[in-house]
């Protein structure tokens, strides 16, 4: 009997790592398999491209074999100055979800809902979700740091705003890398300094019942129960 799997595809290993503390806490029982991007393509190439290149054909394959129950596909945004933003990314996966015989209904603007795929011929449904909120440009790391669990982590965050803008020519990164730079601040200013991302949601830094991360949950248990 082939073995049946539930699988979430990410887009890079700080998004594994991230997923399997919320899936954890969430008591879902799933695989952030195929492996990441970077196990298929050792190179700098965007985890979008590889995703949808080479990991969810991968995935449908295993899909049309009878090894997957549940599929979720969860991507970051990124922005329109990039080239990219939640349009732009949606297009690139729902094109490969087309081919594969998937209905494909317009996008209608619901906040905070994720969408789930029909097939047809009743393969996999496969739920799609772009960081943060499904609707708007940006990131997983913008999700975490609009909904952070009490003032005094504001307060951190604050600061290292402060400290990000404070540093002039000094800063070295991209515009489109702030959220990562607010977000491996504030984590480095935490009890355990440098603690991860999944590790601080499992901690409480991050608001749990607030709505984005709520529907967010909701949505995860819909595709995957």
């Amino acid at each position: 009997m082939k073995k049946q799997q539930r699988i979430l595809l990410v887009e890079g290993q700080d998004d594994r790592a991230f997923f399997q503390h919320f899936l954890c806490k969430l008591e879902l029982q799933v695989d952030i398999e195929p492996e990441t991007p970077q196990n298929f393509c050792q190179t700098e190439s965007d985890g979008v491209d590889v995703l949808r290149t080479q990991a969810l054909p991968t995935a449908w394959e295993r899909i049309t074999a009878g090894e997957v129950t549940h599929l979720a596909i969860i991507i970051d945004a990124d922005s329109q100055k990039q080239g990219y933003g939640f349009a732009k990314r949606r297009e690139q996966i729902t094109n490969v979800l087309r081919d594969y015989g998937y209905n494909i209904p317009p996008f209608s603007d619901v906040t905070l809902t994720g969408e789930i795929f029909r097939h047809p011929e009743e393969f996999t449904p496969i739920g799609l979700w772009i960081m943060p909120t499904h609707s708007t440009d940006g990131m997983l790391e913008d999700l975490l740091l609009e909904n952070l669990g009490n003032p005094t982590q504001q307060s951190l965050l604050d600061k290292a705003d402060e400290a990000i803008t404070g540093l002039g020519d000094l800063r070295t990164f991209k515009d489109t890398h702030i959220s990562k730079a607010r977000l491996s601040t504030l984590l480095a200013w935490q009890k355990k300094p440098g603690t991860s991302a999944g590790k601080a949601y499992q901690a409480g830094v991050f608001a749990t019942d607030s709505a984005a991360l709520t529907a967010f949950t909701q949505w995860l248990e819909a595709v995957f129960k």
